[in-house]
């Protein structure tokens, strides 16, 4: 899609900027009708299409970045909430309202929101509950250590804000990159036949509008 988009873009441009400019071309093309104001509303298509198409570029971009350094964040909180959890399983192994509390049991989830759910209810009820403090400082992890992971975990989610916002607006940048596309290439077919038409027996003129093999 991204090839064919870029692809356009060259073709048309050319064909319309040398359908503008240069004058025996023009004159060739105005008998059938592309004015020079005709032109316009092309070269204003394929303007718009340009810039919407680089700024879409620029957001995919964007959200790439955003969706690695979420991966990198959820990777820095895990190295240090796995640790957490698996202690935690083994200091209150027989205490069932905590293994509730911290949701303890069963697998993490896989899905972003479930973990970032679980991690967050975890930290913020382990450092709540003085006694269960206590209990993980026996196993050498101090609120400190918890606090450190509690905000591993808050990084994270911030950082899970930043993506979504970024996919939100490459979404948009898409949308209306598609559409500005779309409207280009109307214009541009139609365009090439007509210039398939006026410029027949000019060959030249073909191929300064990109057409290599009229058919």
């Amino acid at each position: 899609m991204s090839k064919f988009i870029d692809e356009l873009i060259s073709k048309s441009g050319v064909a319309i900027s040398n359908g503008k400019n240069e004058p025996a071309l023009a004159e060739l093309l105005l008998e059938y009708g592309y004015t020079p104001e005709r032109l316009a509303t092309g070269e204003s298509l394929w303007n718009t299409a340009s810039s919407l198409n680089s700024l879409q570029k620029k957001e995919s971009g964007e959200q790439l970045a955003a969706t690695e350094a979420l991966n990198q964040a959820i990777e820095a909180a895990n190295a240090v909430y796995i640790p957490h959890m698996k202690v935690a399983r083994i200091a209150f192994r027989n205490d069932i309202n905590r293994w509730a509390q911290l949701e303890l049991k069963g697998k993490r989830k896989k899905s972003q929101s479930g973990w970032m759910g679980q991690t967050k209810v975890f930290y913020s009820n382990l450092l709540a509950d003085e006694l269960a403090l206590e209990k993980m400082a026996g196993y050498g992890q101090t609120r400190e250590k918890l606090e450190a992971g509690q905000q591993l975990v808050e990084k994270t989610e911030v950082q899970l804000a930043v993506r979504k916002k970024e996919m939100g607006e490459a979404q948009d940048a898409t949308k209306k990159r598609d559409k500005a596309i779309d409207e280009l290439q109307e214009w541009y077919s139609d365009y090439i036949e007509i210039a398939r038409l006026a410029l027949a027996d000019q060959p030249q003129y073909l191929e300064m509008m990109g057409i290599v093999s009229p058919s």
